[in-house]
């Protein structure tokens, strides 16, 4: 099984570390750090991992960047849109971690808020924050965790998903913060599913805060692979 990573080499380590060992000695799994289209076609799935703020200019309205914005990529950003473009083409399964669920929303018709007026509930300080988080009955995050469970925290932007009512609507929220933030979102009929935490850095060890295994979301994505 071979798995791509649409990020930068240098931050990708956790990543790799959790995709591969989620498949243990039983479903070998092979990672690759790439950005490159040409590279992607012998992928059986793609990883859109965490990182900066998203180029404003890409969002609807194309609005100035907030003063708390850090960390913009424009080509990076235009990059990992255009792999998850063949991606979503080919149906073929993707997982959005941070950064990466945000690209996922705005690819489908989502906006995103800039700077949360929560955003001291979520951001990073010099280590990942723990909050509650409550998950859709039936959705995939309450058959791993159940309804309410805890989760890391280090961001400061959140998705506006598309209006129900825009016929673009093909992302639902399904786990959100005690503030109204959304957490996590899956597609309506393709296997993409995306989340605002990092379960990439509670795998291996028992988490801080109470908060859950994230090994587990790795093993249901590459159940999610098998299957496609």
């Amino acid at each position: 099984m071979r798995i791509g990573i649409a990020g930068l080499p240098n931050m990708a380590q956790n990543y790799i570390h959790a995709i591969q060992n989620a498949g243990g000695p039983a479903v070998p799994v092979w990672a690759e750090v790439s950005l490159l289209p040409e590279t992607a076609s012998c992928w059986d799935a793609l990883l859109l991992p965490g990182g900066g703020d998203i180029d404003p200019l890409l969002l609807p309205g194309r609005p100035t960047p907030h003063p708390k914005c850090f960390g913009i990529d424009p080509d990076l950003d235009r990059l990992q849109l255009a792999l998850l473009d063949i991606f979503v083409r080919q149906k073929k399964p993707v997982l959005g971690i941070c950064k990466g669920m945000q690209l996922i929303n705005l690819y489908f018709g989502g906006s995103l808020c800039q700077h949360l007026p929560t955003a001291e509930t979520h951001r990073y300080k010099e280590y990942d924050q723990f909050h509650p988080t409550h998950a859709k009955n039936g959705s995939f995050l309450a058959g791993l965790y159940g309804l309410d469970f805890t989760v890391n925290s280090a961001h400061h932007q959140g998705i506006v998903p598309p209006p129900p009512d825009s016929g673009k609507a093909s992302v639902s929220v399904i786990q959100t913060a005690p503030d109204g933030v959304p957490e996590g979102i899956v597609h309506c009929s393709l296997p993409v599913i995306g989340l605002q935490w990092h379960p990439e850095r509670l795998c291996g060890r028992p988490a801080p805060c109470g908060a859950v295994d994230g090994s587990l979301v790795f093993r249901y994505f590459l159940s999610l692979v098998q299957t496609h």
